[in-house]
């Protein structure tokens, strides 16, 4: 009795030659620029198929597993994480290869059946050069770590996408990520990513404020620090954004508004619209209209007592006190706030 297996992405073109075709997910294939994975295999029957089968299918998984990482945000491997994958791949190509009598043996026929294939030419150095010096490390590996030892467990996407914003600013003035190595950043570059960051425009036409510009590039430094850090680097490499200052001469101060980025309209509207809904608490949606109306802070909001609430008199208003259930943070921040429009209808006068 003969028993025959089709092996699953495997079809047979013309003089039995057999190739290996899977398709890639259509979600992936614009940041592959691909729709297909397919090679012409070399071995065509009996057990030398399986195993080439094998290795093809983890070369597949490979493939897809970095562009999903490139998909949700995290960007294309910097130079020293390709190699370094790249050598960990050729170890596991060479161990694989049987039927040599060396390693420099198996060596070359793994390189010969990787130049066959056209593969990665970054995984064809790391078979026939395992010795080579590892790229440097640059702004790309820097931005990975601050990922990775900032920013895992933080909530939400507002960390992530300012990430991503002052990284396109630091590409727009410098270059792209991976060219940056942080062994050559100098002075030179941390002042010109001041001053274009200064000049840089936002949607209204108005230049950054120099509180934003701050905020900017303490994460850069911060990225820099982390990297020199963790890959070693204190005696090669120096943090030019130490130090450096923003402000600009005859600038005019900063005022609390520019210190604090305001909600964009259009998450305002969507969480009036949720807030007016039916809420199961619904206190959440008196806080919502109060903190809308009034630009209190949350706590300032949360933290109200009767004694602070004043709707009889001809100005309406709240009292932001310290107290011991609610400490203010400074004492510019104890004030009274009017009450105008939708905060008088927010239910503040039927708990009054």
């Amino acid at each position: 009795m003969v028993v025959v297996m089709k092996l699953k992405y495997v079809d047979e073109l013309s003089g039995g030659r057999m190739r290996f075709r899977r398709r890639y997910p259509q979600s992936l294939v614009q940041v592959l620029g691909d729709e297909v994975f397919q090679v012409a295999m070399t071995a065509r029957d009996g057990a030398d198929l399986f195993t080439e089968h094998a290795k093809l299918l983890a070369e597949y998984e490979k493939i897809i597993s970095k562009a999903q990482r490139a998909a949700a945000g995290q960007g294309q491997l910097s130079p020293l994480e390709h190699w370094r994958e790249a050598v960990k791949e050729a170890e596991g190509i060479i161990a694989g290869v049987s039927g040599a009598r060396s390693e420099d043996e198996a060596r070359q026929v793994a390189a010969d059946e990787l130049e066959r294939r056209e593969a990665d030419p970054v995984l064809y150095r790391a078979v026939v050069e395992p010795e080579a010096n590892e790229p440097q490390v640059t702004m790309q590996d820097a931005k990975e770590m601050y990922r990775v030892e900032r920013m895992n467990g933080a909530s939400g996407r507002n960390q992530i996408n300012r990430l991503e914003r002052v990284c396109k600013r630091i590409e727009s003035s410098l270059g792209p990520l991976n060219k940056i190595a942080l062994v050559d950043l100098k002075r030179e570059h941390a002042r010109n990513l001041r001053d274009d960051m200064l000049a840089t425009k936002k949607r209204d036409g108005s230049p950054l404020s120099p509180s934003s510009v701050r905020r900017g590039l303490d994460m850069v430094r911060a990225m820099v620090s982390i990297a020199i850090t963790e890959h070693d680097l204190q005696r090669k490499a120096h943090n030019p954004f130490d130090g450096l200052e923003v402000a600009q001469a005859n600038a005019a101060p900063d005022t609390e508004w520019d210190r604090r980025d305001p909600l964009p309209r259009e998450v305002v509207l969507e969480m009036r619209k949720r807030m007016t809904g039916k809420l199961r608490k619904p206190a959440l949606g008196i806080i919502w209209r109060l903190l809308e109306g009034t630009g209190c802070r949350g706590a300032e909001v949360v933290g109200l007592r009767v004694e602070d609430v004043n709707v009889t008199g001809a100005y309406p208003h709240i009292r932001v006190m310290w107290h011991e259930d609610r400490r203010v943070k400074t004492k510019v921040s104890i004030r009274l706030v009017p009450l105008v429009g939708d905060t008088l209808g927010s239910g503040l006068i039927a708990r009054k």
